[in-house]
């Protein structure tokens, strides 16, 4: 197959952004090469690394060649988009020849620093797990506690992981315990689209209305700015400078709006409800909280961990992907890319 990779293409807002991805697409160029696939980049010049270009894949850029043009004259028959959920990722599926095949990348999750994921559906909300391989998983329980023990060593340290809760214990709120709040970044493209709630303001401020009588720590995000953020009694407020795993062992539970965060919290065995659509949504990998209808208690909300479980299952040993080793042949003929790269 005939694929193109994109980077940046048509970013407008910091297209340098995309640069960090570079090294990603080019691993996997170097695989997908091998298996027979040609490939081509056609990439923003602020998008990319020199040093990851390789003599082996063409190259074109934004300002020097069209889009259509490279389509057509190398008669791409798919196209690689990181996130695919701007207005820049519209105007980019507008310019290819209808039937062209579309796979999207994007962060993995554990940590998401290292680690990416594909999907022919989209990311984050756009994703369709139980369509890609979650439905037909086979859990197994063995590996999914070294997979998880890993995870959370790397993360929280042994000690940490010793004090860790029981993952499959049942799930629910404890408000006599402080309840963990981590903000998003209201610019972030999660927030945008699929949080019905656009403000942390506005979230804080509905959860201590909703629960007065309920501790909260409130974690800003690290990379936001936040002007306007509510003084509570019942809120503290915690430097993102500390990790984000700081006394975790004694919250009640946690709430936020479709964050990374939530799944890593669930990871580690405290019950979590989650606002928005993300990619964790009608999995059961945690409580999916309803905004307009939140619950009379917070102690109201349980959840099984059979459901959870596996999905933490499929994402740790199936669908999350070690950036490093998509370079090499015998990992990415394992995973399921060639499923996707081959169809």
């Amino acid at each position: 197959m005939k694929i193109l990779f994109t980077l940046g293409v048509y970013q407008e807002d910091r297209p340098e952004r995309w640069a960090s991805k570079h090294s990603i697409f080019a691993s996997l160029s170097n695989s997908l090469t091998k298996l027979g696939h040609e490939i081509t980049f056609y990439c923003n010049p602020k998008s990319i690394k020199q040093k990851f270009i390789s003599a082996q894949d063409k190259y074109y850029f934004e300002g020097e060649a069209s889009l259509p043009e490279v389509l057509v004259n190398n008669d791409i028959r798919c196209v690689v988009v990181w996130g695919g959920r701007t207005e820049a990722d519209d105007r980019l599926r507008s310019e290819c020849p209808a039937g062209t095949k579309f796979v999207y990348a994007e962060a993995g999750w554990f940590p998401q620093a290292g680690t990416c994921y594909f999907s022919e559906f989209g990311t984050n909300a756009n994703a369709r797990f139980i369509k890609e391989g979650l439905e037909p998983h086979q859990f197994n329980q063995t590996k999914f506690m070294r997979a998880r023990r890993k995870v959370l060593i790397s993360s929280i340290g042994l000690l940490g992981y010793i004090k860790s809760r029981d993952f499959f214990e049942q799930k629910q709120f404890d408000s006599t315990k402080p309840i963990f709040v981590p903000l998003q970044d209201e610019g972030d493209t999660n927030i945008v689209l699929s949080s019905p709630v656009k403000t942390m303001a506005d979230f804080i401020n509905a959860l201590v209305a909703k629960y007065p009588h309920v501790s909260f720590v409130v974690r800003p995000h690290p990379r936001a700015s936040y002007t306007d953020l509510p003084q509570h009694n019942t809120v503290t407020y915690q430097s993102s400078e500390l990790s984000p795993y700081t006394n975790y062992v004694d919250y009640g539970g946690v709430v936020g709006i479709n964050s990374t965060m939530l799944l890593q919290y669930a990871l580690l065995g405290v019950p979590v409800a989650g606002v928005g659509l993300g990619i964790a949504s009608g999995s059961g990998a945690y409580f999916d909280l309803a905004y307009d209808q939140l619950p009379e208690q917070l102690d109201d909300i349980k959840y099984d961990v059979n459901s959870s479980a596996k999905f933490f299952d499929y994402l740790l040993r199936n669908k999350q992907l070690n950036a490093k080793k998509l370079r090499h042949l015998s990992y990415v003929s394992k995973s399921y890319l060639p499923s996707i790269f081959n169809k």
